[in-house]
C-alpha cells in the first residue's frame, strides 16, 4: 500500500489545496533524473484498478504493477540542511534495468 508521514501530508496538502490535484507515485528511470532509478510524485488521476489512498484532502495513487515491484511505499518530507524535499521510500529495491524511457509506470 501507500503511507505518508504527517509532515509530508501537511506540506503536500498545503501545496495542493487550491488545485485539488491527486498524485501518482511513478518510477523514473535514471537518465531522466540522474543518480539511479527513483520513485517520484506526479500530478494525475489514478487509473482504473490502481491503488488509491486518501489522506484527508490528499489522494495518492500507485499502479498495481509498480506496487508488485516495490512493495509498500512511504512518502516523507525532509528539511535537514541540504536534504530538503519529498522523499519516497519503498519496501524492496528498485529494479535496475538500465533503461532510458522516462516515467515508465504512469504512461
Amino acid at each position: 500500500m501507500i503511507d505518508i508521514t504527517p509532515r509530508a501530508q501537511e506540506n503536500l496538502t498545503s501545496f495542493l489545496t487550491e488545485k485539488k490535484l491527486p498524485l501518482q507515485v511513478c518510477l523514473a528511470l535514471s537518465c531522466s533524473y540522474g543518480g539511479g532509478d527513483q520513485l517520484i510524485l506526479v500530478p494525475g488521476q489514478p487509473a482504473p484498478g490502481d491503488i488509491s489512498v486518501d489522506f484527508g484532502p490528499l489522494t495518492l495513487g500507485l499502479s498495481r504493477d509498480l506496487h508488485a515491484m516495490v512493495g509498500r511505499v512511504l512518502v516523507d518530507f525532509r528539511d535537514e540542511g541540504q536534504d530538503y524535499g519529498f522523499v519516497i521510500e519503498c519496501e524492496r529495491p528498485l529494479p535496475d534495468d538500465g533503461g532510458c524511457a522516462g516515467c515508465t509506470t504512469c504512461g
